[in-house]
């Protein structure tokens, strides 16, 4: 089963590479104009370095989130299936995983209060500065 999933997921990647070298596949901009996949990338690279310290930690926290759910399952699934008691070993290393995967997700979240509060700080001091200056 995972060899034919493989091999359809390689087919479809190869059908897409070969369209984009054909028909000289090209995005669109916002403003509608035409991109070529090196400019795409490039505008791509340079929204990435826009992103702030926050917006970053939530993406992570995101992350974290999924992988704690896979996981889990992993976890769960591992013991409701064992075979002969062969699967052990995958279950330590799964329940190893979860302990460092919360471990991370705990530090995201002080993180992420930290930049909240700073951020908030931040605003409020431009509002405070934009009525002394209204005034």
């Amino acid at each position: 089963m995972i060899n034919w999933f493989l091999g359809m997921v390689s087919i479809i990647i190869l059908i897409i590479i070969v369209r984009n070298i054909k028909r000289g596949f090209s995005w669109k901009s916002r403003d509608g104009s035409e991109l070529t996949i090196k400019e795409f990338f490039k505008n791509w690279g340079k929204g990435i370095e826009g992103l702030t310290n926050l917006q970053q930690v939530k993406t992570q926290m995101l992350g974290t989130w999924i992988v704690i759910t896979g996981v889990s399952s992993g976890i769960i699934i591992n013991v409701l299936t064992r075979i002969k008691n062969q699967w052990e070993w995958i279950t330590v290393v799964l329940a190893g995983s979860l302990i460092i995967t919360l471990t991370s997700m705990v530090g995201l979240y002080q993180r992420y209060k930290i930049l909240k509060r700073v951020e908030d700080t931040m605003k409020e001091i431009q509002n405070e500065s934009m009525e002394t200056k209204g005034q």
